[in-house]
């Protein structure tokens, strides 16, 4: 494992990446270590104590109480999301090559749980480079803090799909409305469903929506990659970026779907390493093999590969690299299928999930190991992620 914190290092020297904290759990092996500073001025070293926003690493967890509920028959995978979320009994699609969204047409689908799970609803995001996404970030849906996710919910409705459900695969806010389904068929907070179901039988007593006041010194700051400068700086918050995005530390009735969760490389830990048998520390069953079997098994139709998730933003030239090339998604999960030119060396039936600011997990139930990388670099480049894939992946033998 000196190979990561040594390609850490260089990568800190470059100046593409500050600081890193990461936990490998390897069958009975624990390697958990850090490097670097939390901050440009290089005051602030990191530790293995800190809290960071781990952005889209919110939406395995919220699959995973989606399918305790299954599991229990509150919901089935097929109820279409109507049953839950009346405004979305009637569903407008966005017409081909449409230039706004008044060009629409009402559709007889609508999206099922299970789309929502593979992100094949036709909902997106306000940072996409189509027309709903554009629309999405005039209305501001996504940004006020002082909205709750019913209210956010309830925006999305008013604006059309971008194709008919199960028809193509695009990465979206989809998990924001399937939160919000958690909450109608429970009575309950989000956050309560969480804490009762995931979080206190795993012990992971650090991951919030919120962080009390004592609490925000242990926040990792946030900075980001320039690609023009090929180096990580302050916050730049113009354009249609999810940085954009509202996320609080002190507002306790704030919740979300698709990010909005802070946690600790040690909490995420205990989920990322349950999901190799379902089970806690204890042995308590926390969620069952099949239906985790079924979740991080390719659930998607080979005629919408290759995934690939792209923004306003994705510069596609000739260093461009697809990081989804090879993969398929599961009930929550990206899931390798097969190793590409620019994946080598990763075990077929690993699965996991990232986070905006270049947090990231990997599960591998073959080999019983889960590993989770915190970082706090928004947009980062793919290399210091790839490397530590690469140096797991390269080194099973001897960890």
């Amino acid at each position: 494992m000196d190979e990561i914190k040594d390609n850490f290092i260089k990568h800190i020297e470059n100046g593409i990446c500050n600081g890193a904290e990461w936990k490998i759990i390897s069958k009975n092996k624990i390697y958990h270590d850090f490097v670097g500073f939390r901050d440009l001025n290089k005051k602030k070293p990191f530790n293995k104590d800190l809290l960071y926003r781990i952005w889209s690493m919110t939406k395995p967890v919220i699959s995973t109480a989606t399918m305790q509920l299954v599991e229990k028959n509150y919901l089935s995978l097929d109820s279409t999301i109507d049953i839950f979320l009346p405004q979305f009994r009637e569903v407008q699609i966005l017409n081909k090559n449409a230039n706004n969204i008044n060009e629409s047409y009402t559709s007889k689908n609508i999206p099922t749980i299970r789309q929502l799970l593979l992100h094949t609803t036709g909902f997106t995001y306000n940072s996409s480079d189509n027309v709903i996404g554009e629309e999405y970030d005039k209305r501001k849906i996504f940004l006020p803090g002082d909205t709750s996710l019913e209210e956010e919910i309830d925006n999305i409705s008013q604006l059309p799909l971008l194709f008919e459900p199960g028809s193509q695969w695009h990465y979206s806010v989809s998990i924001d409305i399937l939160a919000r389904i958690l909450e109608v068929i429970t009575k309950d907070k989000l956050i309560n469903i969480l804490k009762e179901n995931i979080f206190h039988p795993l012990e992971m007593y650090s991951t919030d929506f919120f962080i009390d006041q004592n609490l925000n010194k242990k926040l990792v700051e946030t900075l980001e990659f320039s690609k023009k400068n090929k180096k990580i700086q302050n916050l730049s918050l113009e354009g249609r970026k999810l940085i954009n995005y509202f996320y609080p530390i002190n507002n306790r009735e704030y919740s979300r779907g698709g990010h909005g969760l802070f946690s600790t490389a040690n909490d995420y830990s205990k989920f990322a390493h349950m999901l190799i048998n379902g089970k806690n520390n204890n042995g308590k069953q926390i969620i069952s093999l099949e239906t985790l079997t079924n979740m991080r098994s390719n659930n998607l139709n080979p005629k919408l590969f290759p995934l690939e998730i792209t923004s306003v933003n994705t510069i596609k030239d000739e260093n461009y690299i697809n990081d989804l090339d090879g993969y398929g998604w599961g009930l929550g999960f990206r899931i390798l299928m097969n190793n590409t030119e620019s994946n080598k060396f990763g075990n077929i039936g690993e699965f996991g999930w990232s986070g905006y600011a270049s947090t990231y997990f990997l599960v591998d139930p073959i080999n019983q190991l889960s590993a989770v990388l915190m970082m706090q670099i928004i947009d980062g480049d793919r290399v210091v992620k790839q490397d530590f894939y690469d140096s797991i992946f390269k080194n099973l033998d001897s960890i």
